[in-house]
């Protein structure tokens, strides 16, 4: 019944989203050139495409709080940055929103979580090992920003913090983080939901076997690492995935509605 009720959830989630109106009052100038020099994903966007992300942009950065943590100073860049990377998830879709995030907190590298974990045992464990990046389903993103510069600026290894936590927000949309998306029809959710568990298995099985794929092994953790993986090799590797799992790019393709492998250039961590 729990499972019913989630995709039944996800699924009028999706239908019954708000349609959203995107401003139009003039880009500021420092705009392109900040996305031109730090976001190469979204520098090779064609003109029409470039204008609608910085639409989404604007709407993003009026809802959403970019604090600095441990005396790190948000700057313009800083916002614009994280801003076009967190958009270009929401470029194609019909309502370009997160619905769930209101704050996106910097540290200025890799942070330790201040949150505590409540273990089986009932034990309470207070994470020691720094982190690049965390999403909290209640509606706050945790970033690195020592991180979140190196993954912009290599942009094609497949890693990338930003792209990462932000599609587990787009996961979260509908109050869990499960690895499925909240979609706009009842097929598109089953074809998703039917997918993920033969492909996080495939995806779990190679990794104990340290079989190298585009994936990162940290996708084997779970199935909403999964998802989050998946979506940063999408943007960052589409040649590699669309070869190595043709059906998981296609419903990729379908939930993004972008298809990143038309225009890619040729994958440099592709050894063939």
């Amino acid at each position: 019944m729990n499972v019913l009720l989630r995709a039944l959830r996800k699924i009028l989630s999706g239908l019954l989203a708000r349609p959203v109106r995107l401003p139009t009052d003039p880009i500021p100038a420092s705009w392109p050139a900040i996305v031109a020099r730090q976001v190469p994903l979204a520098a090779r966007l064609e003109s029409q495409d470039r204008e609608r992300l910085f639409r989404i942009m604007q709407l993003f950065l009026r809802e959403v709080a970019i604090e600095g943590c441990a005396g790190l100073e948000v700057t313009e860049e800083t916002r614009v940055t994280i801003a076009a990377q967190a958009c270009l998830l929401l470029l194609k879709m019909r309502y370009p929103r997160y619905g769930r995030v209101r704050h996106v907190l910097v540290y200025p590298s890799a942070f330790v979580p201040k949150t505590v974990a409540l273990q089986p045992t009932g034990q309470i464990v207070r994470p020691d090992v720094p982190l690049r990046g965390q999403a909290w389903q209640s509606g706050v993103v945790v970033l690195g920003w020592d991180e979140v510069r190196r993954d912009t600026h290599i942009g094609t290894d497949g890693g990338n913090v930003v792209l990462h936590e932000f599609a587990h927000m787009l996961d979260a949309e509908d109050g869990s983080m499960d690895g499925v998306p909240v979609f706009d029809s009842g097929t598109a959710y089953r074809a998703w939901a039917a997918l993920l568990v033969e492909e996080f298995a495939g995806h779990v099985a190679r990794t104990e076997r340290g079989v190298p794929t585009a994936l990162s092994p940290y996708g084997a953790t779970n199935r909403a690492e999964f998802f989050a993986v998946a979506t940063e090799t999408f943007f960052e590797r589409p040649l590699a995935l669309r070869a190595e799992e043709p059906a998981l790019y296609a419903l990729l393709v379908d939930f993004y509605k972008l298809d990143p492998a038309a225009d890619a250039p040729s994958d440099p961590f592709d050894a063939t």
